[in-house]
């Protein structure tokens, strides 16, 4: 866990604290509008705390990727494949490198068109 995780685990920690203690003496007072506000300000920082765990596993899971060297090369050529896929819109496109459409493809132009 990296020295910014810790401080940010603190700053929540106080804050829930600090609302949790408003939301108590609302409650204690009667102001129980106020209270739930401080109650759902809770949850916020409940949920906020939750992202922040799930933030510290992902950047640590990179961390690991590129201290281990893993799919540099393989990532791209896959990103490029993927790129390709994606523009197939008949074989006759894939046959020919993308030079030319099959009769039912929608991205034919028709032969009187010079493009």
């Amino acid at each position: 866990m990296g020295c910014v995780h810790r401080v940010l685990y603190v700053g929540y920690g106080v804050l829930f604290g600090w609302l949790a203690w408003c939301a108590a003496m609302s409650a204690r007072n009667g102001a129980f509008a106020v209270c739930g506000v401080f109650v759902a300000g809770s949850g916020l920082v409940v949920a906020a705390v939750v992202r922040e765990g799930v933030l510290e596993g992902v950047l640590r899971r990179e961390v690991v990727r590129e201290r281990s060297g893993g799919g540099g090369a393989a990532d791209a050529s896959d990103a490029v494949v993927a790129v390709a896929l994606a523009g197939w819109c008949c074989d006759a496109w894939a046959a020919t490198a993308g030079a030319e459409h099959g009769r039912s493809c929608r991205h034919r132009l028709p032969r009187g068109n010079a493009a």
